[in-house]
């Protein structure tokens, strides 16, 4: 009989059939903060998990599936400024288990240049929450990798005044990124939400919900050009009230191609809802903006004649 499913026996772990076309490759690791431990025999199944996802990755290769359990909660801290979680192996997914009030928790605290960094091609990151617990965190991630993915993540400010001033934001190696179903909210002032520092070729970002104070815009790439990016059917809310005439939902380099489609848009200022989006040479339709809380949207953008 011909059959996707395999059966497979991790060492120290449980004997499972699995669906080789939903794990691939690679072995299946474990995490949850309020059962684990940190050692040898542990991490390879459920009823007896590692304690910390910083310590899974020091035993998983690339290729592997990290399951964190729901309820986990993580503080990634250091003193000093630096990548207090380095996400290094091609392939890797990691994956958080439980419903929207459990998702894993991961605090970036200690110093305002703490951040997770992605640097292994390929890497998913699904059903997890981030928080800033730090004030004015220069980025929450860094993305040095093409092809990395979050799906369905949530970003969030632990507490007032604890805040990311960019909370995702790409190098030039980050083509083919994937942001699709996820939310970000926060209160307190920042820059950009997700900011494309590189030309991260058909970068996606769909489906997700933007909400925050941004001085620059929710979604930006303005220093060098992305082509064929696709930013569509987001709900982006910017607050500030700050710089009329400003293209405080998406700017982009003049020179970025792609598509725009489908987005609902609202900003604080007064700014005239034809600047909402700046968005180069790509095309564009279906976008609504508003400045007014009681209204419906209009189109974002002079109509084609």
């Amino acid at each position: 009989m011909d059959t996707k499913l395999f059966g497979r026996n991790q060492p120290g772990g449980l004997f499972s059939i699995v669906d080789r076309e939903i794990f691939p490759e690679g072995n299946i690791h474990w995490v949850c903060s309020t059962t684990g431990t940190d050692g040898a025999g542990y991490g390879k199944n459920p009823d007896a998990p590692f304690d910390s996802l910083v310590y899974a990755l020091t035993q998983a290769s690339a290729g592997d599936t990290i399951f964190v359990m729901p309820g986990h909660t993580e503080t990634l801290s250091s003193a000093t400024g630096a990548a207090v979680l380095t996400l290094a192996l091609a392939g890797l997914r990691v994956i958080g288990l439980g419903g929207q009030t459990r998702k894993p928790t991961f605090l970036i605290d200690g110093h305002a240049n703490n951040y997770i960094t992605i640097t292994a091609a390929d890497t998913v990151l699904e059903n997890l929450c981030f928080k800033a617990g730090h004030a004015d965190i220069a980025k929450g991630v860094n993305v040095a990798a093409a092809g990395v993915e979050f799906r369905r993540c949530q970003f969030l400010e632990n507490t007032t005044a604890e805040n990311f001033l960019v909370t995702i934001q790409t190098t030039a190696a980050g083509d083919d990124l994937l942001i699709d179903g996820c939310t970000f909210d926060g209160v307190t002032q920042a820059t950009e939400c997700i900011e494309l520092v590189g030309a991260n070729n058909r970068t996606v970002i769909t489906n997700n919900k933007i909400n925050g104070l941004f001085s620059v815009a929710a979604i930006s790439n303005i220093t060098a050009p992305c082509l064929g990016i696709d930013i569509s059917n987001n709900a982006i809310a910017n607050h500030t009230t700050a710089g009329n005439d400003l293209a405080g939902a998406i700017d982009l380099n003049g020179n970025a191609t792609g598509w725009i489609c489908d987005n609902r848009i609202y900003l604080g200022d007064d700014t005239d809802c034809l600047t909402a989006i700046d968005g180069g040479y790509c095309v564009r339709g279906g976008n609504r903006a508003m400045n007014e809380y009681d209204e419906e949207g209009g189109v974002a953008g002079a109509a084609s004649t």
